[in-house]
């Protein structure tokens, strides 16, 4: 094989591989666009439901877990979901709701792992300290921590008690490593008579302090 064919060949491949990634990326584009419903105007009502352990309520002396699991605004210590939660509700200008079990959850670390760790193994389902009609909401956020690659158990609760037919639901989560873990498809797969925006969010506990540019990214792209 001579010279001037494998230059000729090197060219051809290097055309397929430029044919492949603009396919890829127009495909991409074009997947998110279907997935995006055009559901906002001016009538328009939306819900930010969010699950948040904090370990702890106090600002000064943390330990890394501790660290790991808040934000400081101002004094006030917040969960990481409950950060990213309360920054989508300004952004959006949605109400706010946070989903808490009648048996409040342990903020020591490991108490709280094993506690988590049995309720998801048994598959357990909390009675709520209060509900949330969500019946006059159109678009529906949907935030957790991720815990063991899955969602807690309480958003399992209020997913499996809650009437979500034809509205749009969009997750959100905080992780430590796993980012979504699939968690959107979940959704879906519970939540057959809605919309669900597989497009969610994430964000790192050790990237917190990203949060307000992230969550405005996110938001411009699935059309807010």
């Amino acid at each position: 094989m001579n010279k001037k064919t494998i230059i000729g060949i090197m060219g051809v491949c290097v055309v397929i591989v430029v044919i492949g990634v603009m396919y890829f990326m127009s495909s991409s584009d074009e997947d998110l666009n279907n997935q995006i419903p055009n559901i906002i105007d001016g009538n328009t009502e939306s819900l930010v439901v969010y699950f948040s352990v904090p370990e702890t309520d106090n600002p000064n002396n943390m330990t890394q877990d501790e660290e790991n699991s808040t934000v400081v605004v101002d004094g006030e210590v917040l969960g990481n979901t409950q950060y990213v939660a309360s920054l989508i509700s300004e952004r959006t200008n949605s109400d706010l709701f946070r989903l808490e079990p009648v048996d409040t959850y342990p903020t020591n670390h490991e108490e709280l792992l094993e506690r988590a760790m049995e309720e998801m193994t048994n598959g357990v389902r909390h009675t709520l300290k209060e509900e949330i009609d969500i019946s006059s909401y159109d678009i529906i956020f949907i935030g957790y921590p991720i815990w063991n690659a899955d969602l807690p158990p309480i958003i399992n609760t209020f997913l499996e008690t809650n009437d979500f037919t034809g509205k749009t639901v969009i997750p959100f989560c905080t992780h430590g490593g796993s980012g979504l873990a699939g968690t959107p498809r979940t959704i879906e797969n519970k939540l057959s008579s809605a919309t669900v925006i597989t497009n969610g969010f994430s964000l790192s506990r050790t990237n917190m302090e990203s949060a307000p540019e992230e969550v405005d990214l996110w938001l411009s792209k699935i059309g807010f």
